[in-house]
């Protein structure tokens, strides 16, 4: 069945001292687009993430954020860095003429200085985080079909009405040949005949309608190839609608019509 691409979902977890979290959110998109923000330093991370969105979405524009936050955090001291800030400041003192008056508040104040440690990106944090990556993913994917499903009936709602539409023109048409048969002479029926002449189009219709349900229920990520079988829908009815002299044929071309703008409207928002 056809998901859709809108959602969010998160997950967490524990790994050592550090606690994990994921938040991912979809949106439509015409094509897979893939947005991760990690901290810095996690650039591993930030691959491993987007490769498994890509894997298992084919569509949508999805941005996924990870925050590592540490429990028990351990400082640690740039001693080299420190030092070279207080040599810089001094120098500048030297140069400007300034009170040499540079405080130890003033030192940890400066970039770098003082860091908390960061998880290290060993072989068990990275399987750590792609369960996690999964977990959430999933439940991105879950919710993205709670949408595909709902789209899905309505759909369904709209190819019915378009068989149901068909089913009518047929029986007009047959009608309307009847009556002509016995009112135009033999030339003039001919003519008639091959100028209102929809069998084929009515065929074809009905074709695309069936291929458009068997897409529907063999392909979750469908889009696409749905909005192009509505196209094709879409150009038979247009000559349906040129040929037909039916006033029925007529109103049911244009509840067909309809229910097709419904359906490429719909399809935008499915995976």
């Amino acid at each position: 069945m056809l998901r859709g691409m809108t959602g969010f979902s998160q997950a967490s977890c524990r790994f050592k001292d550090a606690q994990l979290n994921l938040e991912m959110r979809s949106l439509n998109h015409r094509y897979i687009e893939c947005l991760v923000y990690c901290p810095d330093g996690f650039g591993l991370a930030e691959d491993l993430i987007k490769g498994l969105l890509k894997d298992r979405i084919k569509r949508g524009r999805v941005s996924a954020t990870l925050s590592v936050s540490n429990l028990h955090p351990k400082v640690v001291v740039d001693y080299e860095l420190a030092a070279n800030y207080v040599k810089t400041l001094k120098q500048l003192n030297q140069r400007l003429k300034l009170e040499n008056n540079i405080s130890l508040s003033q030192v940890i104040s400066l970039e770098g200085v003082l860091r908390t440690e960061k998880p290290k990106l060993t072989a068990e944090f990275i399987r750590t985080l792609k369960s996690l990556a999964n977990k959430a993913l999933s439940k991105l994917i879950a919710i993205r079909k709670q949408e595909g499903d709902a789209v899905t009936q309505d759909l369904l709602r709209c190819i019915n009405i378009i068989k149901s539409e068909v089913e009518k023109i047929n029986v007009s048409i047959r009608e309307l040949s009847q009556k002509k048969k016995t009112v135009l002479s033999e030339d003039e029926y001919g003519v008639f005949l091959k100028s209102t002449d929809i069998n084929e189009e009515l065929s074809r219709l009905s074709y695309h309608t069936k291929n458009f349900l068997a897409v529907i229920k063999k392909e979750p990520a469908a889009g696409k190839e749905l909005d192009f079988i509505g196209q094709e829908i879409q150009r038979e009815a247009n000559t349906i609608s040129a040929k037909a002299q039916s006033a029925q044929a007529s109103a049911s071309v244009v509840k067909i019509k309809s229910a097709i703008d419904q359906i490429r409207e719909q399809v935008q928002n499915v995976e």
